[in-house]
């Protein structure tokens, strides 16, 4: 809870900011015309409907000036200034670009909402509503209310079919227990909309491959007493093609089979009339029902017909199927090994005539699939922002797509880098160049569009489509308070389980790091504390991690969405368990080693939660709140320091720099700057964003959060975690940013102020005044935080 004192503080320091904003919003009106009024607000009261508020705002024919926070016009403001005094280009600038006119109150467009609401509320069912406006007018401004009775609504009462094709019938009958249309509901028009999608969508899995939606009409009978309609569906059948409309004749609705799937592996859009003279039939079981593909070439084929037909889903002898083909389609593209995918359907007369008939139909499947460069080279500049450390990069990559002729995607990268890290030194990497960090690297990975396990798991990948990695790599990175060496080698594989959930296991992670320490480093270090040394000595990580992703954002919709991410990893275990059965050696600290390096044993679990307001097509809130533990024991008693948490930098708390916050309470000395980690984090976060001019965005941020020890330390002191004291060594961060957002690329910049330092004595933690410009943290970050 806030103190009298510490709420005086923050009065003292965001109350003449707030005056001055409230003083720029009441200027507006005072260069307004006479019997000219500024629209300042629209507001809607609901009664006895079930329509929400935000679903009639879309029908506002007039809106008033944008509002910043709710009630600051910039826009507004920056038009009138720039519309004072003397007229410069920079003022035409403003005021075309940045600025906004004035939103002069027109009541003919209060008219036509009306009447734009009474049309929407009576597609949702409420015929008999009533819509009426007031209009508020005081110093220049008008405030619009409008009034909404529902009164009440319609509501289904029954719901016939009406179907002429007789073939067709029981397909739509058997699926009425899906219905969007449910008697004893209200009437709404878009339901009505969705079950005709519905419908179609239905009968197309069903094997319908030329029926559409402008099949189905409905007709709504609302002349029955009590305020209850009846719904028939009506199903019409395709006419007769030539007939005249007296003489109309109606045929039934054929559902097709698939005869035969041809694939053009090899299929050159460039070249329409292209020959294959070869033909390879491959069936994806190794019984006789599996299911058989003709495979169109000239000569040897590059990929593996296996590798193309795993990934189809139209089967011979099966009925056409909508969903069928949107998988096929989506994962012959997730290969990565095919520049163009389009699947054909030709209906087909076979010899024997038996086969078809007025209801049944057959279709031939023809894929073409035109190949990408099997090879490419690709050279890369890069801006970096690597947990908040920026930089500058070049990467030299070649990519090999069917290095094993399974579609497998070999990749070999070469890294340079330079970067700005959080430790500030003398001394740099190169003279009369800003950084101090080098970083060097080479990784070699094969992608697998399939698993790789000593069983079979057929099920799972027929329909989970997942991936098997390969990695191993180098990387060397110099600072001025050490260097350091990574040796990793890692196998996983990824799946989806739909589209909102994703998975992603590694069985196999082994690292070998070697860090040599710097004076620099040492000296940093409150009296060599061996809880900080020992994160940068020697040691080996060998275990598994699992990493779960559900989120329910779509790209082609604007809505609000979360997101989730949860993590867990374990190192060591196995390894442990041998070195002790076989007695295996020990250095001089007690811990087991291979090859002379001591390998790292702990649990580590982690989760982030998102959540994302979006108000409209430019301005969200985002809440975020993080949690991660890591447990060291049994080998070595601390968490490596790679796997350490940390908290600061342009993407967690960003009051302060990177690796400069925490643990806990710890009060550190200003001659004492050494990177900070924990074995324990959290973090929250809440982010307004909204848009100041074209690609030009900003927000408004607060951030708290801390990392802390597991155990306690007598030279850290504060800095372990305790229930009973956490909470007042969360710090406090707020600030406000400037993005430039080009959708494909995002830069920002953050300036951020402690509003609460845990470092400091419990009675002075709370900033007290104002903030300088030397107590404000930059932040310079490329996408957005989070």
């Amino acid at each position: 809870m806030f103190k009298p004192v510490q709420l005086f503080r923050l009065y003292k320091i965001f109350l003449p900011a707030l005056l001055l904003l409230l003083f720029q919003a009441c200027m507006p009106t005072r260069r307004l015309p006479e019997d000219h009024y500024l629209l300042n607000r629209n507001r809607i009261n609901i009664e006895n409907t079930d329509v929400e508020v935000h679903e009639l705002r879309n029908y506002i024919r007039q809106e008033p000036n944008r509002r910043i926070l709710g009630f600051y016009r910039f826009h507004l403001n920056v038009y009138q200034f720039a519309d004072r005094g003397r007229d410069t280009r920079i003022r035409q600038w403003m005021k075309n670009t940045i600025g906004e006119p004035p939103v002069i109150f027109n009541p003919a467009l209060v008219d036509q909402t009306e009447r734009q609401f009474e049309l929407f509320l009576q597609n949702k069912g409420y015929f008999n509503a009533e819509v009426s406006h007031e209009v508020n007018y005081r110093r220049k401004r008008a405030n619009v209310t409008y009034t909404v009775k529902g009164n009440k609504p319609y509501k289904i009462r029954n719901i016939d079919y009406l179907i002429q094709d007789p073939h067709l019938a029981p397909f739509v009958y058997r699926d009425t227990l899906n219905s969007l249309l449910v008697r004893g509901e209200r009437y709404d028009v878009d339901v009505l909309q969705k079950e005709r999608q519905r419908i179609t969508r239905h009968l197309k899995e069903e094997g319908f491959f030329n029926f559409s939606r402008d099949f189905i009409f409905f007709q709504v009978d609302s002349t029955l007493n009590n305020r209850q309609l009846d719904i028939e569906i009506l199903i019409n059948s395709p006419v007769v093609a030539g007939a005249s409309t007296r003489e109309q004749k109606f045929l039934s609705h054929r559902r097709y089979k698939i005869n035969d799937v041809f694939v053009y592996p090899e299929y050159s859009r460039l070249i329409p009339y292209q020959h294959f003279p070869d033909t390879t039939l491959f069936q994806i079981e190794n019984d006789n029902n599996g299911a058989v593909y003709k495979f169109m070439h000239n000569g040897p084929m590059q990929i593996r017909p296996r590798a193309i037909a795993s990934n189809i889903m139209l089967e011979s002898g099966d009925y056409y199927n909508i969903r069928r083909l949107e998988q096929t389609h989506g994962f012959l593209a997730g290969l990565r090994n095919f520049r163009f995918v389009n699947v054909q359907f030709i209906p087909v007369v076979p010899e024997n005539s038996q086969l078809v008939n007025d209801t049944l139909g057959l279709l031939d499947v023809r894929i073409e699939l035109t190949r990408a460069p099997r090879n490419a080279f690709t050279i890369e500049a890069e801006g970096l922002n690597t947990a908040g450390n920026l930089g500058i990069a070049g990467n030299l990559m070649f990519q090999n797509r069917n290095f094993f002729s399974g579609a497998e995607i070999l990749n070999v990268r070469l890294k340079g880098a330079l970067e700005v890290s959080g430790e500030s030194a003398d001394e740099e990497v190169f003279q009369r160049l800003p950084f101090n960090t080098l970083e060097m690297g080479a990784d070699v990975s094969i992608d697998f569009p399939k698993l790789l396990l000593p069983f079979r798991a057929e099920s799972l990948a027929r329909t989970a489509r997942p991936q098997t990695t390969i990695l191993t790599g180098f990387n060397y990175r110099q600072r001025p308070d050490y260097t350091r060496y990574i040796i990793n080698v890692s196998y996983g594989f990824n799946w989806r389980q739909d589209n909102r959930r994703h998975h992603q296991l590694t069985p196999l992670e082994v690292s070998s790091i070697k860090i040599f320490n710097d004076s620099i480093l040492q000296s940093r270090i409150p009296d060599a504390n061996p809880l900080i040394l020992s994160r940068y000595r020697d040691h080996l990580i060998g275990g598994t991690k699992y990493t779960y992703t559900y989120s329910t954002q779509q790209i082609d919709r604007r809505r609000d969405f979360i997101y989730f991410r949860g993590n867990l990893e374990s190192s060591g275990n196995l390894i442990y368990l041998a070195a002790s059965q076989l007695n295996g050696k020990k250095d001089d600290s007690g811990s087991y080693t291979i090859f002379g390096i001591p390998f790292a044993q702990y649990l580590k679990t982690d989760a982030d939660f998102r959540y994302y307001r979006v108000f409209d097509q430019k301005n969200t809130l985002v809440f975020r709140i993080m949690g991660g533990l890591g447990i060291p024991y049994g080998n070595i008693d601390v968490m490596p320091f790679i796997k350490s948490y940390y908290s600061g930098g342009a993407n967690s708390i960003r009051a302060w720099s990177i690796y400069n916050l925490g643990p806990g309470g710890y009060p550190e000395a200003d001659e004492l700057r050494f990177d900070k980690y924990g074995d324990i984090k959290l973090e929250a976060n809440i982010e307004y964003r909204f848009p100041l001019y074209r690609y030009w965005k900003g927000a408004f941020f607060l951030d708290a959060g801390n990392v802390w020890f597991l155990q306690e330390n007598e030279q850290f002191a504060l800095g372990h975690f305790a229930l009973d004291r956490f909470y007042k060594e969360i710090a406090i961060g707020s600030g406000f940013g400037l993005r430039v957002d080009f959708d494909f690329f995002i830069v920002r910049l953050d300036a951020a102020t402690p509003l609460r330092n845990p470092a400091l004595s419990e009675g002075n933690r709370w900033t007290s005044s104002w903030p300088r410009f030397r107590n404000w943290n930059f932040n310079l970050g490329i996408g957005y935080p989070f």
